[in-house]
């Protein structure tokens, strides 16, 4: 008799726009039906990945064109390099020729092109790199046996909530003429100072990236079979440092 194969059972495919609604609405469902699978599914960061280039690039090209909003980064910039002068880093009139021959001056051709260009690499780094984050946080804080890649899932399937947040940042920034009109306590502050360091704690306090963390928070503990709280542990940990490393130290992005 030949031999009789017997095809393993999978459960529903599941289309890419009730992935997107299943993330905004139910996340514990979704990520209960999605890791139901063993199988590395590289789609499930994939996609959400491209998307999130795609958003970042027009937020770049849409943002930077605004005429209100040019002039807060040339400032920006402006104040940066005074403190470079004032703290022996370069001379008044380096200062002077950088700003006179940078080719890249807010709404130029070529920052548009270097900040959409930049838009995509940070969105691919901040994938793999959060990725890594969790999966290790996971391993030292619980002792999950979860893989790399399967915790990626996880993260990408998140970034359809960080696509609203980019779009409705976008949609605040441009209705406001402000960089700094982001969905978070920022709103708060009439004078937003990039340097300043409670200003930059109370942009970190962002309703979208709480959201997010929260779906991260779901998906992990979805997938390392524990309780939401253990997960969030982890999460709301990493977010902790990286928050008080971007605030106090100056890392980001």
């Amino acid at each position: 008799m030949p031999e009789e194969f017997i095809v393993p059972e999978t459960g529903p495919v599941i289309s890419w726009s009730d992935k997107f609604v299943g993330i905004l609405s139910s996340p514990g469902e979704l990520y209960a039906s999605v890791l139901k699978n063993p199988e590395k599914n590289n789609s499930n960061w994939g996609i959400p990945m491209i998307l999130s280039i795609i958003i970042a690039i027009l937020f770049t090209f849409v943002v930077f064109s605004q005429p209100p909003i040019q002039d807060q980064l040339h400032e920006t910039q402006l104040k940066a390099m005074q403190k470079s002068v004032a703290d022996g880093k370069m001379t008044q009139e380096q200062m002077d020729t950088a700003m006179e021959r940078n080719p890249a001056k807010p709404g130029t051709p070529m920052f548009m092109i270097f900040g959409a260009v930049g838009a995509a690499l940070v969105t691919v780094v901040m994938v793999f790199a959060y990725s890594g984050v969790y999966w290790l946080g996971g391993k030292l804080a619980l002792k999950t046996n979860a893989s790399y890649l399967k915790v990626a899932e996880v993260y990408g399937l998140s970034l359809f909530v960080a696509v609203v947040g980019t779009l409705l940042t976008m949609i605040l920034m441009v209705a406001m003429g402000s960089l700094y009109a982001t969905p978070s306590l920022a709103l708060a502050v009439n004078n937003f100072d990039p340097m300043d360091k409670t200003h930059k704690l109370l942009a970190s306090i962002n309703v979208i990236d709480f959201w997010q963390l929260f779906v991260i928070g779901v998906g992990l503990s979805k997938l390392w079979s524990t309780s939401t709280g253990k997960a969030m542990g982890v999460v709301g940990g990493v977010w902790i440092i990286w928050t008080a490393l971007k605030v106090f130290v100056g890392f980001g992005m």
